[in-house]
C-alpha cells in the first residue's frame, strides 16, 4: 500500500492530464474519419459503445439555474447515475448523488414514479 501511495504521489491529477489526454484522442478520431472504412477502424480502436439516456428535471433557469439529471440505460432499465447542477452566471457546480445515500434512493423513487413511466 505504501508503495502505491507513493506511485500515485508523483502522478498528474486527471484535471492536469486531460487536455494533453484529448488531444491525442481526438487525433484518433481524425484518423477513424478519415479511414478508409471508418466503421472497421472504430470497431478496432474503441473499447465499447454504449446507448444511455439522459433525463433533465430543470427547477429554475437564467441565474441562478438548477436542475437534476438522470442518467439511464434504457437496456439495462437501470438508473446509472443521478447529478445535481448549480449555476449563476459564469459560475458553476454539479454534484454526483451517491447510490446507497437516503438522497439517491429518494431521486430514484421520483424518476422511476413520476418521471420514467412505462
Amino acid at each position: 500500500m505504501y508503495i502505491l501511495e507513493c506511485e500515485n504521489m508523483n502522478r498528474k491529477s486527471c484535471e492536469e492530464r486531460i487536455d494533453e489526454e484529448l488531444k491525442s484522442r481526438m487525433e484518433d478520431i481524425k484518423a477513424i474519419v478519415e479511414a478508409e472504412d471508418p466503421i472497421e477502424e472504430l470497431n478496432n480502436r474503441a473499447l465499447a459503445l454504449s446507448r444511455t439516456v439522459v433525463y433533465k428535471l430543470e427547477f429554475s433557469w437564467g441565474g441562478p439555474q438548477d436542475y437534476f439529471e438522470f442518467e439511464y440505460d434504457p437496456e439495462a432499465k437501470e438508473l446509472i447515475e443521478v447529478r445535481y447542477y448549480f449555476l449563476d452566471w459564469f459560475d458553476g457546480a454539479s454534484r454526483t448523488i451517491r447510490r446507497g445515500t437516503k438522497e439517491f434512493e429518494l431521486l430514484e423513487r421520483l424518476f422511476y414514479e413520476t418521471i420514467l413511466i412505462e
